[in-house]
């Protein structure tokens, strides 16, 4: 859960604190004068932001790679194939561009969840033969309930 916190309140009870972070999974919003300055979160969130940002500046590097080679008239060719979907569907190209980044920003929360999954089930010891039936007699528990 996601908490707001004074940094007086944070200074005068970080064992606290760390404690909700780490066992319970809660993160913090620490705030001075009500400015957010500083999250605190576990260190298992922590890193699947580092993943997830070292992802995202990789793909960035890629897409600008792409771009330094690309034909001029093949991206203007793109550019003028999103205006007629944009015009076809009254939409703006900016609208088209913002569709885009929300289905990529989905499709890396899908992988960091896939990443977090894989990892837990490696803790457990799980194949994935075992998820089915896991679900299975979820479900089953479930619907007797």
């Amino acid at each position: 859960m996601l908490k707001k916190i004074s940094a007086m309140k944070a200074r005068q009870n970080l064992g606290q604190l760390l404690n909700e972070v780490s066992i319970r999974g809660d993160s913090f919003i620490i705030e001075r004068a009500g400015k957010p300055l500083a999250v605190l979160v576990d260190m298992e969130r922590f890193e699947l932001l580092q993943e997830d940002q070292n992802f995202a500046l990789q793909a960035l590097k890629k897409v600008w790679e792409k771009m330094a080679g690309a034909d001029p008239e093949e991206i203007q060719k793109a550019i003028k194939e999103a205006e007629k979907i944009a015009k076809e569907e009254n939409r703006t190209r900016s609208e088209l561009m913002r569709e885009a980044l929300r289905r990529y920003i989905a499709e890396m929360e899908l992988r960091r969840l896939q990443r977090y999954g894989m990892k837990k089930a490696k803790e457990l010891g799980l194949k994935e033969e075992d998820v089915q039936r896991l679900i299975d007699e979820y479900r089953a528990e479930q619907a007797n309930a």
